[in-house]
């Protein structure tokens, strides 16, 4: 049974995780922990697509914050000012992506490469504050421990077979637990609600043909008001409808199903400050 706490605070989690840190580096001369904090810092980076310099100073586990912005200055990053500029709620000031020197330096030292995009203007502004907190809340709960691997979108994309629900990432836990992680940041309704609960239910459900695809789903928001919609949405005994195109392209209900007893196990909702 994996057990997370009802709320989680990113930066807390961070400071916590200091102190593993510092062990797992101890035995390393200063120089090489600086070289290991430069290649996980980048390889985030490689993984995720971008990352905010928030993101990357608290993943150092340095005192004095200014990985980040060394790195930029020594030419393996490239700040992007957003859109908003820091001044959307949760959307960060500024990006960080690979530079052609950044990139070549991660793919030296990998054993599988990624279609990566060195193009900052390709990144979807609408998107930065739902991925921004799904960075946050998977480096948090890395730093404390409580998962010890992730897979982003960019590494799971070319896997998922047609018509399979993608989350926004893959948690792995230190039991084996293997958990899709939903960013929730507006309700879904109708139509859109009832696929999202049978897309969760059918990626946590196995057969005879076919195991599981995760263990557990994690819904993770910043709003109370959410957390319980989908609280309710996924209460054992809820009704909801299937849908799907008729011959003139129109969405029509095919029937209702039912939430399971099992759901209350295997699809938690976290808020997230």
């Amino acid at each position: 049974m994996v057990t997370l706490p009802e709320k989680t605070t990113m930066h807390p989690g961070i400071q916590a995780a200091h102190a593993a840190r510092a062990t797992q580096l101890g035995g390393l001369s200063p120089r090489a922990r600086g070289e290991a904090k430069v290649a996980e810092a980048l390889d985030w980076i490689y993984r995720w697509g971008w990352a905010s310099p928030q993101t990357i100073d608290g993943l150092s586990g340095a005192k004095r914050r200014g990985l980040a912005a060394r790195l930029v200055r020594q030419g393996l990053l490239v700040a992007t000012r957003t859109q908003a500029g820091g001044a959307g709620h949760g959307v960060p000031a500024q990006i960080l992506t690979l530079s052609p020197t950044g990139q070549a330096k991660v793919e030296r030292h990998r054993t599988e490469l990624l279609p990566y995009n060195r193009d900052p203007f390709r990144i979807r502004q609408d998107q930065l504050r739902h991925y921004e907190l799904a960075q946050r809340v998977t480096a948090g709960s890395l730093l404390n421990g409580a998962i010890s691997d992730f897979k982003t979108e960019l590494e799971t994309a070319q896997r998922s077979a047609a018509g399979e629900k993608q989350p926004d990432i893959q948690w792995i836990f230190p039991s084996g637990v293997h958990a899709g992680v939903e960013v929730e940041l507006t309700a879904k309704w109708a139509r859109d609600l009832d696929q999202f609960i049978l897309a969760c239910l059918r990626s946590l459900a196995s057969t005879e043909e076919k195991p599981a695809r995760f263990d557990l789903i994690i819904l993770v928001t910043d709003s109370p008001a959410i957390r319980k919609r989908y609280l309710q949405a996924f209460e054992p005994g809820r009704l909801f409808h299937r849908w799907q195109k008729n011959s003139r392209g129109h969405w029509e209900t095919t029937g209702t199903s039912t939430v399971p007893n099992w759901a209350t196990e295997k699809v938690l909702c976290k808020l997230i400050d």
